[in-house]
């Protein structure tokens, strides 16, 4: 994966995309400029996960040709909707990549790391990015301490070209700091999938990562 500015950075972490409602927000996320997108239900069953996706894949492109689009989800699923495939944390490590040579540029394959040594072994295995956190303190993780900007550091060091967005407890003014450590982008989840504006939080989150770029 290219780590140029050029790429996308800001990825929106749409969980429970299958819930009512919620297809509408992620939609006008890709209107208001968001350009990577991965759709999360772990509650939802298999099928409803395919023909959800199935229709808002269809509605994202139509406003945006080219957003990049993967599933947390089923691997058969999201292969067979042409989309990448993120690995949850739990999933198993592999030290030979089982990827396809030939699923296409925006088809990334990815997963979720919450050490060094687990972003190291995603490198071996061939994966095109990893998502490392969580970083600050976040309502997810109530009780387990952040990983913090160190910790993002580390993960930046083990995974050498291999770009690490940094997931958890993101805001704006977090932005900066965690692109200090040389992480590609950000992962929002809460930021924007609860914005009371989903416009200004956006672009909120899109400035910040702009802002490093234009300094350097």
């Amino acid at each position: 994966m290219d780590t140029s500015g050029q790429r996308p950075r800001l990825l929106l972490i749409a969980d429970g995309f299958t819930q009512p409602g919620l297809d509408q927000r992620i939609v006008q996320a890709v209107r208001y400029g968001v350009e990577w997108i991965i759709l999360r239900d772990h509650g939802a069953r298999p099928d409803i996960v395919e023909l959800s996706a199935r229709i808002l894949i269809e509605r994202m492109r139509a406003v945006h040709r080219t957003v990049r689009i993967g599933l947390n989800g089923p691997e058969d699923v999201a292969r067979k909707l042409g989309v990448g495939w993120h690995r949850t944390s739990y999933s198993p490590f592999s030290r030979r990549s089982s990827l396809s040579s030939s699923r296409g540029l925006r088809n990334l394959e990815g997963r979720s790391t919450h050490s060094a040594e687990e972003v190291d072994r995603a490198r071996e295995e061939g994966m095109d990015y990893v998502l490392f956190g969580h970083v600050f303190e976040t309502g997810s993780h109530r009780g387990e301490p952040p990983r913090g900007l160190v910790g993002l550091r580390e993960a930046v060091e083990a995974a050498g070209t291999m770009p690490v967005i940094a997931i958890g407890g993101i805001t704006p003014e977090r932005v900066r700091p965690c692109t200090e450590t040389e992480a590609h982008g950000v992962a929002v989840l809460s930021g924007l999938m609860q914005a009371p504006i989903l416009f200004q939080a956006v672009d909120a989150f899109s400035q910040a990562l702009i802002e490093p770029l234009e300094r350097d």
